[in-house]
């Protein structure tokens, strides 16, 4: 076993309707064939951060900002999270539009909240908006609160760029391997 297997990463994530949990489940996978330690889980079902080295947490966005979920998880964890090293990813739509990464990072981030911890990287990624799947009042908040420039009911598919998410997982299990 390489000297990799000596980290223990938590891929911890906060889903609205299950796509940014297959981000998390892929991202995990791919630190899995890069031999670490992961354990892939919802924040509403950890008990515990105990053992972990590194973080990688998700969070799907929703009224311009992370998942109340993923709020709770930190306010319990952040103290405990300490120095260790984070990755951070969100899943939105709005990354789609020409300047969606930059607007993404800057405004539907609580940088007071990561600023705690020792957040190495912030990622958007273009998330899944399947209209049927989502609940009216769920559409009305998406539509009332959506600040890009096309409709959000525009945006009725999976765009999520599966190789883009494999790549940025091997950049963070690149970043955790001893030099």
């Amino acid at each position: 076993m390489g000297e990799s297997t000596l980290k223990k990463i938590l891929v911890a994530y906060a889903t609205a309707y299950g796509s940014t949990e297959e981000v998390a489940q892929e991202v995990g996978r791919v630190m899995r064939n890069r031999e670490f330690d992961v354990t892939v889980a919802n924040v509403e079902t950890i008990d515990s951060v105990e053992g972990y080295d590194v973080f990688v947490l998700g969070s799907a966005i929703q009224s311009g900002m992370w998942l109340t979920s993923m709020s709770q998880f930190l306010d319990r964890y952040s103290k405990q999270l300490g120095n260790r090293p984070v990755y951070f990813f969100i899943t939105c739509i709005r990354v789609l539009e020409p300047d969606g990464y930059q607007h993404a990072v800057e405004n539907y981030v609580n940088h007071e909240m990561l600023n705690e911890l020792n957040v190495r990287e912030i990622k958007p990624l273009a998330g899944k908006l399947e209209m049927s799947d989502v609940d009216w009042d769920d559409r009305w908040t998406l539509a009332a609160r959506y600040d890009g420039k096309r409709p959000p009911g525009s945006y009725n598919n999976d765009f999520r760029d599966w190789n883009t998410i494999r790549e940025w997982a091997s950049q963070v299990a690149d970043h955790l391997l001893p030099t």
